[in-house]
């Protein structure tokens, strides 16, 4: 009998202070973190996924969580008791100075995450769930680390396509892209203001879509000339977009399921953790 053993994925709450607040566009808000911890940090790919905690709904101070069962027993707690959790990319990791850069999307203070950030400054203090050790020897354990952004070693084109909660894992993305690749890529933005460069090491033809256009993000892709070789997609953003665009990519460009990774973000009208 064959034993197989995987490395072990570490997961772990540090307590960390804003340091600086850059407005990137009138809906994208990059904020630094620093912790002596984050020099630990590690991440398993472009659009590594973390937890960021923000003060119960009670008022009272973040309790940062500990131990295998933390899950359960925040649960467990009353809502108006349980720090605040969401879901963000890791945009940049520079363990040399311990920073850790996110960016946030300002929509209002409809949501507790938006209305933190919105008025966030430097010496403001949030809980951060971060990873200090992942498996990036198979695609088992990339996922399991907290990445979904997995492409097949021999791919050579590839589809991207993000709303603007996916724009930080995209640049990232893009950021890293081999140079034999090619990337097809859409974003939907809710500003024309929104757009930036996307810088790469490969290759990319980038579509922005806005409001002030006359076509949705996936009646653009609908129109658009796919790679007839296209052999992965990346899609992440809102839940029925993503939907949408995978039975696209399945039904009409004739992509197999396999070959598509994708990620809600969030789900309109719902809060996300």
């Amino acid at each position: 009998m064959t034993t197989v053993l995987e490395r072990p994925i570490v997961f772990d709450s540090v307590l960390a202070t804003v340091a600086a607040v850059d407005d990137l566009s009138p809906h994208l808000r990059r904020v630094t973190f620093v912790a002596p911890r984050i020099a630990e940090a590690v991440t398993a790919g472009p659009d590594q996924r973390i937890k960021v905690l923000l003060a119960p709904p009670d008022g009272s101070a973040i309790k940062l969580p500990s131990g295998p069962e933390w899950y359960p027993q925040w649960c467990a707690q009353p809502v108006e008791e349980r720090f605040i959790m969401r879901t963000y990319t890791v945009r940049a990791l520079r363990p040399e100075v311990a920073e850790l850069d996110v960016e946030f999307v300002l929509h209002g203070v409809n949501g507790p995450a938006s209305a933190w950030v919105s008025e966030a400054r430097p010496g403001d203090q949030v809980g951060l769930i971060l990873p200090f050790a992942v498996d990036t020897t198979s695609t088992k354990g990339l996922l399991h680390s907290g990445v979904d952004y997995v492409p097949p070693a021999t791919s050579v084109r590839r589809v991207l396509v993000a709303d603007e909660t996916a724009l930080p894992a995209l640049a990232g993305i893009l950021e890293q892209l081999p140079a034999a690749v090619h990337a097809t890529v859409f974003v939907e933005v809710p500003d024309a203001r929104d757009i930036r460069p996307l810088p790469t090491s490969g290759s990319a033809d980038v579509t922005w879509i806005t409001p002030a256009g006359d076509m949705s993000l996936l009646e653009a892709l609908k129109c658009a000339d796919l790679p007839y070789d296209a052999d992965y997609a990346w899609v992440a953003g809102e839940s029925s977009m993503i939907k949408s665009v995978r039975r696209h990519l399945v039904d009409a460009v004739g992509m197999p399921k396999a070959a598509i990774s994708f990620q809600g973000y969030w789900k309109r009208g719902e809060a996300q953790i």
